[in-house]
């Protein structure tokens, strides 16, 4: 299911099988693995401390029924009752800690099967 991630950064190490796909300019790109390198993915908490100037990625992993697929990923997260606010005074997100945002996400992927994301947390 193509989604972004919420937390901070995603920190990825895949395997030479792949499958990691990431969105750019409205296309599916597929991520040539790389096993001696990391992936380095910004999340949606990134995005809102930014305010947007950096984006969190919109990708999706495609498996091959063939091949195992082995990936191991670090997510950078905060205390649930950290707060996020935008690095600059004109903010386009209002303030809400990371547990309001976990929260948010699993309701609107239990009442509508998907991840609305920042877009709730918009001014």
């Amino acid at each position: 299911m193509p989604h972004t991630d919420s937390d901070f950064l995603t920190i990825l190490h895949q395997d030479q099988v792949g499958g990691l796909q990431l969105v750019k300019d409205g296309k599916w790109i597929a991520v040539k693995p790389n096993p001696n390198a990391l992936i380095i993915n910004i999340g949606d908490l990134f995005q809102a401390w930014s305010n947007g100037v950096y984006k969190s990625v919109e990708h999706r992993v495609v498996t091959n029924p063939k091949v195992e697929r082995f990936s191991t990923a670090y997510f950078l997260c905060p205390s649930y009752d950290t707060m996020i606010q935008s690095c600059r005074e004109l903010s386009i997100y209002k303030k809400f800690t990371f547990r309001e945002y976990r929260q948010q996400v699993r309701e609107d992927v239990q009442n509508l099967g998907s991840k609305i994301g920042l877009l709730r947390f918009l001014l």
